[in-house]
């Protein structure tokens, strides 16, 4: 019968943890998290069933989790004590000559599947597993694909965040329409930042191939400092320096931006401007811009000053939305969306 044991961390509150099928695809158990709580929903010849309970687990901190198939049941169990039984009515997946084969995905769906589910999920998990015990056979067939795997490989201690390594970055399609006012737009930015490195784009828009707006952070004149910088175009448009930008501590970034102003404020300190270029970035606005976090796409040499990918942690709300990573377009794979490493100070 199908069983799995792990430990597990996180704080993402929803994503797939482990998604098993027969090897024909007619039966398969789906263990994941929504809300921060535990899920199961599975499917085998008698029908289909979705359940969730217990306490969420998304706070950070190593929670043991089993899952086992019993003679007419599923029981669930956080840290040994029982969370869920499930009735479940004949074996979840059906033995081939004394054999049970099942494919097992972890931290994802197969591309097919996703409109097959109870209930839709988002499958994007940024969370860490140690300990494996699939099927009773130990940690056998999953520490050959991740030992492999550099990005696979857990951080020893977290905190919250987003954690982008320097090499990508995330795309969203955001719009900014104000229909509260007069403005025709209107960008409002906040940001919390621990940088790694001293240059890198860290929130830009792009229209076709022009950068008509970039916020990114650089390397000053000065040994203990860093600049951030806004541009239109190749232009600088505010500028702030900040003391060294690279240490433990995060750091407040603001921008606030309208088609008569623009306003960059770091920490307590604020640089305004309503440069002629405001009238670049007001066309590119009315037309089409795409949202990138973390760095740019490719884009012409000289449509913009910085094109470093940011490295470091970050959390960005827009016009007073949350961003989710796990919501992007499109995500490098190696950035975390839900886990900065945790710096001792």
């Amino acid at each position: 019968r199908f069983t799995a044991e792990f430990d597990f961390r996180t704080y993402d509150a929803e994503g797939v943890i482990l998604y098993a099928e027969s090897l024909d695809n007619t039966a398969w158990i789906l263990l994941a998290l929504r809300d921060g709580k535990i899920e199961i929903q599975f499917k085998n010849e008698f029908g289909t069933k979705v359940t969730s309970g217990g306490k969420a687990i998304n706070d950070g901190l190593w929670h043991i989790i089993s899952v086992e198939e019993l003679e007419h049941s599923i029981s669930v169990k956080i840290a040994k004590e029982a969370v869920m039984s499930i009735n479940s009515p004949g074996t979840l997946f059906k033995q081939s000559q004394g054999f049970l084969e099942t494919k097992v995905y972890i931290a994802g769906l197969p591309r097919k599947v996703g409109n097959t589910l109870v209930k839709q999920i988002n499958p994007r998990l940024d969370g860490c597993i140690r300990a494996w015990n699939l099927m009773n056979q130990g940690h056998s067939g999953v520490k050959e694909v991740i030992q492999e795997k550099q990005s696979k490989h857990c951080l020893v201690a977290v905190e919250r965040g987003s954690f982008y390594p320097g090499t990508g970055m995330a795309k969203f399609q955001i719009n900014y329409n104000n229909l509260d006012s007069a403005e025709d737009w209107l960008i409002n930015v906040t940001m919390t930042i621990r940088p790694s490195t001293d240059t890198g784009v860290m929130f830009a828009l792009v229209s076709n191939e022009t950068v008509p707006l970039a916020l990114s952070i650089v390397d000053s004149n000065s040994s203990d400092s860093q600049k951030i910088i806004v541009t239109i175009g190749n232009i600088t448009v505010a500028q702030l320096e900040s003391k060294k930008l690279c240490t433990p501590r995060r750091v407040l970034v603001g921008l606030l931006v309208t088609k008569q102003q623009l306003e960059l404020s770091v920490d307590s300190h604020t640089d305004r401007s309503n440069t002629e270029q405001l009238s670049t970035l007001h066309q590119a606005m009315m037309a089409n811009v795409v949202t990138y976090l973390g760095g740019l796409p490719d884009v012409p040499l000289g449509a913009t000053l910085v094109t470093a990918f940011y490295n470091g942690c970050m959390e960005v709300k827009v016009n007073n939305r949350q961003l989710d990573l796990d919501e992007a377009i499109s995500k490098h794979n190696d950035i975390r969306s839900h886990s900065c490493p945790l710096i001792m100070q």
